[in-house]
């Protein structure tokens, strides 16, 4: 039986709170890019910020596993769309 792809979700979703002062403070629709694709999620607020709705086919699409290293660049911030700009950078020792 192959692993799902998407098991280290929790290790890879939460967003850093040093960066969470670029954000807006709702929840709002955000679109990553990655390798010439879009996928929309959802940027939840809370406590600890999250990627959600989305993050798991993104995940997937992009074949991440645990220790996968991803450089997210903000785009754009506003009050009803974040957009990322992500580079899958390779693999840490983990």
């Amino acid at each position: 039986m192959n692993p799902v792809p998407y098991q280290y979700i929790m290790f890879l979703q939460f967003i850093p709170k040093r960066f969470c002062g670029y954000l807006p403070p709702i929840s709002v629709k955000t679109m990553l890019r990655c390798n010439g694709k879009e996928w929309v999620v959802t940027l939840k607020s809370g406590v600890r910020r999250r990627l959600v709705n989305g993050w798991k086919q993104f995940v997937v699409d992009n074949n991440l596993k645990k220790g996968n290293v991803l450089l997210f660049e903000l785009v754009e911030a506003t009050s009803g769309v974040v957009i990322f700009s992500v580079e899958e950078l390779g693999l840490t020792n983990a």
